[in-house]
């Protein structure tokens, strides 16, 4: 299946994931988290794709199998089904600051010969931390991602993608995020077979690469500080075409009358509202512009007579879950 470019946005939550995934099984993920973006901004998705709910809430999920593909052809399906054996029997595991959770990616995968799909069933909780932004995101290319050889060229550029700033990280925290600890214990073979095959790809077709240099305590290394480089010439160029028309308004997705009331009454900055085209986008696609307003001047009477004193953080807050009960009313209940 041809690949139709677009921007992504990944959760923090996924990017910081602990996990080793081989490239098929990352594929799998790419597209999953493509599909339920889709699906809450209202956009139409592939008439083989499906999204159902059974009675315990979990949701069924059916993809074309030629998504999950990029040049090659599997017409034994032997890596996707090998890729779905190793997602069911797969953990998910996040950790931050409060919270260790363990959660089962998909369960029960079938694949339908004929009709050249896999059907399987997914966790809601997985659902909300593909669609959890609340902690942050990384936003990247999916035709890029996709076509990477290596997992860990996948990992480096999600994690580097749009990224402005060097980043340092432990060697045994970027053991621990592959999950490779056991498997590359000295650490050369953890630059020979991780950091340099990334690098290698990245530096040959992504808009993001790296510098990298080694962080010493005494003479062990102990780090690794990546510096972020930009490669323009590898950027797609309708979608820098479609960013820069974005950023020269906020009117694309704020009419003039919901943008006057956000800056008067919630004092809201241009850059502010950029940073928020993506919600308004979601939620400019369902509700008109005199059923936002209404939401806006009600959450604002609400501000006054609960007392809340971050009124932005509360306006951005009700909204997202605004987008969320959409989401909701519209697609997973089908």
């Amino acid at each position: 299946m041809k690949i139709n470019n677009k921007e992504v946005l990944q959760s923090y939550i996924l990017t910081t994931a602990k996990y080793d995934y081989s490239v098929y099984e990352k594929r799998i993920l790419y597209r999953l988290i493509e599909v339920f973006q889709q699906y809450t901004t209202g956009n139409r998705l592939n008439d083989k794709v499906k999204i159902q709910k059974d009675l315990f809430d979990v949701n069924i999920v059916t993809l074309p199998i030629s998504m999950f593909l990029v040049n090659e052809v599997d017409k034994n399906h032997h890596r996707i089904k090998d890729a779905l054996m190793r997602l069911e029997n797969k953990i998910f595991e996040y950790e931050d600051d409060s919270t260790w959770q363990l959660i089962r990616l998909i369960s029960e995968p079938k694949i339908e010969k004929y009709e050249q799909t896999a059907t399987f069933r997914i966790n809601p909780k997985i659902l909300e931390a593909f669609l959890d932004f609340s902690k942050g995101f990384k936003k990247y290319e999916l035709k890029i991602a996709m076509e990477f050889e290596s997992v860990y060229s996948m990992r480096f550029y999600e994690l580097l993608s749009n990224q402005k700033t060097p980043i340092n990280y432990s060697i045994d925290t970027l053991k621990d995020l592959f999950k490779v600890s056991q498997k590359y214990k000295r650490i050369n073979d953890f630059f020979r077979y991780v950091i340099e095959p990334a690098k290698k790809e990245l530096d040959k077709c992504s808009p993001y690469t790296f510098h990298y240099e080694q962080i010493k305590t005494g003479r062990k290394i102990t780090g690794i500080r990546f510096i972020p480089i930009h490669q323009p010439q590898f950027e797609d160029e309708s979608l820098k075409k479609q960013k820069a028309m974005k950023q020269m308004s906020n009117r694309w997705f704020i009419p003039k009358n919901i943008e006057d009331y956000l800056k008067y009454n919630y004092e809201f900055t241009d850059k502010e509202l950029n940073n928020n085209l993506s919600l308004f986008e979601s939620l400019y696609n369902h509700l008109s512009e005199e059923e936002l307003l209404d939401f806006l001047v009600d959450l604002k009477a609400q501000s006054v007579l609960y007392e809340i004193k971050n009124l932005k953080a509360y306006l951005i807050g009700s909204l997202k879950h605004r987008s969320e009960q959409i989401f909701e009313e519209k697609y997973m209940k089908k």
